[in-house]
This record gives C-alpha cells, structure tokens and sequence, in this order.
C-alpha cells in the first residue's frame, strides 16, 4: 500500500488512511500546487481470491464515475495502474457516513431521514435514468456520506452494473451486503434492476429510522412499530414495507414513484385515512340531508379559501403600496405565513426586486439579494420554510422563481464574478432534474443547465460548492471542461439566453476561463490550435450580435471582444511555450 507522505503519480501527496476495506484502503492525499485535496482508493490486485474479478469490478467503477455527473456523486478525476495496485484517484468527499452518524447518536430524526431518502431517491433515479441504466446494488449507510452542508453524496461504485436489455438470465455474481441486499441480488430470481435498489433504499432508511440493522442477525425488516409502537400504520411504516417487499413486482416500480411517497408519506397515515373517511361520511351525510346541507359545507370551504386569498391580496397591495422592497418585505412575509403557496405573492415578490433592480442600474444589490432570500427561507407555520412548501405544493411556480433569481444573480449580482456565479449555482442545481424542467421552455431548460455548468466553473476553484471543483490539474476534469465550454459556445445563444447581454457575458466568461486555464488545458492533451478554434467561434458568436456603437451594450460587448483576444493571445503563447 502507499506510504504517509508519499508523492504518488509526481502529484499526490498522501497524508493519512482515511478508510479501509476488505479489498482496499482509502488515503487522503493533496495535491500541493494547486492546495486541493483528494480520496485516493487503492484495492491490491492480489487481495481476493479472482484478481480478476477485482479488477473488473473496479474498471466498471471508473467507467461509470467518469461519465457521471451528479451534485451527489463523487467524481473520478484520475487512474493509475501499477503492477501491484488498482488506484482511482477521486472527490473527497468531506463528512462522516450515515453508519457513523447512527452509531454515535442511534435512530435518526424523521425529518432528516425523508430529506436524505429524497436525495438518495433523486441519486438513484439519475442513475437509473442513464442508457443503460445503471443499478448500484449497494445501498447502505456505510456507502452515504453526510457532507458539513447537510447535504448526502453516494460512495463506492464498485458493485454497480449496467442493467442489460437483452439479458435472459439472472446476473452471474451475487453482490451487494446482507441484509440491505435485495433477494434477487443472491442469484436465481432474475436480472437486478431499478426495484433491487429501491428496496436496498427501504432497507437503509429502516436503519436510520430505528437504528437497528438489517445486517446483523437474524437479517431482516420488522414493521417500524416493532421498535417504536407510534409508527404502527403509518403512512412510513407502509411505504418502508412496500420497497422491500420479496417480489420486486410488489414494490415500487420507480424512484419517481418513491419519491413522491416520500414527499406525501403522512397522507397515507391511520389518522390521515380516518380523517379523510370522516370527511367523506361528513360529506355524504350533508348530500344525504339535501342540497341546502351540501351547499352550506361547499360555501364553507369556499369561503375559507376565499379569505386566505384575501388576507393574501389585501398584504399584497400593502406591499406594492410601499416605495421599496425593504419596506414592502414585511407584508410579504405575513403574506407567506397565511399561504406559503400563494403564486401571487411570489409574483409580487419579483416584480418589486425587477423594479429595485432597474433602479439600481441593472443591478442586484447585496440588499435587494438578501431580502429576497430572508423572504424565501422564512419559516412558514411550522411546516418549513417558505421555499420548501412552494416545492412541495406548487412545483411549477417553485421552478419559475428559482431560475428568475437565477438569472439574476447570475448576470446582476453586484459582488464579484466569483462570488455571484457560484450563488447562482444553487438556484439552477435545484431545478435542473427533469422533475422541475418540464415547467420551463427548452430554450429555459437549456440555459439553466448551462448556467449551473458555466457558474461552477467559473467559481473560485477552491470552493467546495459545485460538482465540477476537480477542474484543478487533473486531465480528465481538463478536457471534460473544454467539451463542455465548446458545447456551450457553438450552441445558439441568442436563442437559449435570449438577450444579447446575457449572450455577451456568457461568451467572456468562457473566454476569461480558457485564458486562466489554457496551459492547464494544454498540459492536458488538448491543442493550442483547438483551444484558438474554440475562441475564434467566440468571437465570431459576438461578431453576430451585430451590437453597434451606439448600442446600450457595447461598452460590454468590447469588454467581452477584448476579453476573448486576450484570450487568443494567451493560448498562442501557451502553445509556443508547449513547442519550446
């Protein structure tokens, strides 16, 4: 194995063990130039009885990671094979695993539980949704690791596979870890596939809900209420039941069916039911008594309504009545707590920072930012912050207001490049799944992908935020971030961003980073001629904007002009620095 304080491959330096298994150990190592850190996993070629086995397994492991690209999923920047070793060189991902988080403080609180199976359920439906799908088989809390953010990301890929269309047979290695193991998983019941991990998931939350393990004796799934009676027919324990059920045709066919279980599990508790039938019988009985009973609860219920969207209107225009949105936060805030959902009031909300951003100049200030957030994040009758119940209840409008507030802080932001980008990200990353794409046009859809993927690069590359903070002296990370700019700088802009200044700070953005990184790029194999190619299409793309000198925007539009020619500059002195 490695040695503390090594240097491996002329980059790493190692620095401690940081886990170990039966096949291989796991080393934190930096790399001292660029002052990143990584997890360096070795597995020995002779540490199992078929070498070749491991050395399959591990292969499919890189292979996957490296094509992945996901907020919770580690991402491989490098591998080394040696005579001795297998070595991939990775993410570090900073936290402790769920199996810790349960063996220091026991059962998990059941709201921290749902949010990661959400995250877990989103993951694996990523994962799923590839061509082929890929089935990760291994599910457990030893495999999650709890980031400082809160946030979970998924580890160790070796037992995954791509799911066969054409296959007959069952698969022909049995792996996965007792207990959390899906029965298929141990061979003769089939192909695994999507259910096998759905059911390693139900498996995993069961842990954290009740601290018991599947994986010790006597190895299997109690009802919730057998450990804790107050789950007994709960809307939990059901849909914990149903993913592991035996036959995978019992459980749930998708994570998009489970993940909308998991954001409605308390519809389907004892009491839920029962209050929902007693609703019914109310209803009946009123139907039954005559129509005068049945309009009466009808014009109940409407009433009630119609004074939330009242009480709603009402703080709404005493908003607007107001000169600033500073002024206008606190009615907006009562406003949320009546209805958190209220598609008028997040309506509102915008069109008072769109007039604050005029004003400004075209500006989101720190001010302006920070109200709109206050806003979205407050707590709205114990039932989560503002933002979480529009997520929950109005998906469509959620969607909307994170890619406007996007938008802005993207372009608008008045701190710095850095800064403004990377806080753009995490409105787009929370958008950009096809659960909340399909309320947005494709031209939408596009650029807020794009953003996501052009904001993370661009973000101070010390940062821990985004999913592609490997772009440091790792080749692979080095030509997946040259594909990906020369995507964006060949697609059609003006079509996707719409506005010709978005278009233009789009394109000195991708000319800034191929001037900072165009040694690095070289360094990794790609040309200086492709690099000069990839920034004469930028300039050509601003050539055809045809913004003139008397245009609003020229003074932007030289500035990304003068931007991409530095640009150009700097790869021609690369590439003669390469040649020398």
């Amino acid at each position: 194995m490695l040695q503390i304080g090594s240097l491996l491959d002329h980059k790493y330096r190692i620095l401690s063990e940081i886990g170990r298994g039966g096949m291989s150990v796991v080393y934190l190592a930096i790399n001292e130039r660029a002052n990143k850190t990584w997890a360096v996993k070795v597995i020995r070629k002779d540490s199992a009885q078929d070498p070749s086995s491991v050395h399959r397994h591990l292969a499919a492991e890189t292979s996957l990671l490296k094509r992945l690209r996901h907020p919770n999923l580690p991402s491989i920047i490098d591998v080394l094979d040696d005579k001795d070793s297998l070595i991939i060189v990775m993410d570090y991902i900073e936290g402790t695993s769920l199996l810790e988080r349960i063996k220091e403080n026991g059962p998990q609180p059941e709201d921290e539980v749902i949010r990661w199976g959400i995250q877990l359920c989103d993951v694996l439906g990523y994962l799923h949704r590839q061509d082929p799908p890929v089935i990760y088989r291994d599910m457990k809390p030893a495999n999650v690791i709890l980031k400082p953010d809160g946030n979970v990301s998924l580890i160790d890929f070796g037992t995954a596979r791509e799911y066969k269309y054409d296959a007959k047979d069952e698969d022909t290695t049995c792996l996965g870890t007792r207990g959390y193991a899906a029965p298929e998983q141990f061979g003769g019941k089939g192909q695994t596939d999507a259910r096998t991990d759905i059911y390693c998931l139900g498996a995993t939350l069961y842990h954290l809900l009740t601290g018991h393990s599947p994986a010790e004796p006597p190895y299997e799934i109690k009802p919730l209420s057998f450990w804790m009676p107050h789950y007994r027919d709960s809307g939990l324990e059901k849909m914990l039941l149903k993913c592991t059920k035996p036959d995978p045709s019992e459980r749930y066919r998708d994570c998009k069916e489970l993940m909308y279980e998991l954001h409605h599990y308390k519809d389907n508790d004892l009491a839920g039911i029962r209050r929902r039938k007693k609703q019914w019988m109310f209803f009946v009985t009123c139907l039954l008594t005559g129509c005068i009973g049945l309009g009466g609860s009808i014009a109940f219920l409407h009433l009630r309504n119609d004074a939330r969207k009242a009480s709603c209107a009402y703080l709404v225009e005493k908003a607007r009545a107001q000169s600033s949105l500073r002024e206008a936060g606190s009615y907006i805030r009562q406003a949320l707590e009546v209805n958190a959902a209220d598609a008028d009031v997040y309506n509102a909300l915008l069109v008072m920072a769109a007039d604050e951003i005029t004003a400004n100049g075209d500006i989101l200030s720190a001010e302006t930012a920070g109200l709109i957030s206050e806003c979205l994040t407050s707590t709205s009758g114990g039932f989560g912050t503002n933002i979480s119940v529009l997520e929950k209840e109005r998906p469509d409008v959620f969607t909307k207001v994170m890619y406007r507030i996007g938008i802005w802080r993207f372009f608008m932001m008045e701190n710095t490049d850095e800064n403004r980008k990377n806080a753009a990200v995490n409105y787009f990353s929370r958008i950009t799944g096809e659960t909340y794409l399909q309320y947005l046009s494709a031209p939408q859809q596009e650029l807020a992908k794009t953003l996501e993927k052009l904001g993370t690069y661009i973000g101070e590359l010390r940062s821990s935020i985004g999913k592609y903070d490997d772009a440091v002296n790792a080749e692979n990370s080095y030509i997946t971030l040259f594909e990906d700019l020369s995507i964006i700088a060949s697609g059609d802009l003006k079509e996707m961003a719409g506005q010709d200044i978005y278009c233009i700070r789009i394109y000195e953005q991708i000319a800034d980073r191929i001037s900072k990184e165009a040694g690095n790029l070289i360094d990794a194999g790609i040309s200086h001629e492709r690099l000069e190619t990839l920034v004469r299409t930028i300039l050509r793309g601003l050539e055809e904007l045809h913004i003139t000198e008397s245009g609003i925007n020229y003074p932007e539009y030289r500035s990304a002009v003068g931007t991409a020619e530095a640009a150009l500059r700097g790869v021609s002195r690369a590439g003669r620095e390469e040649g020398g």
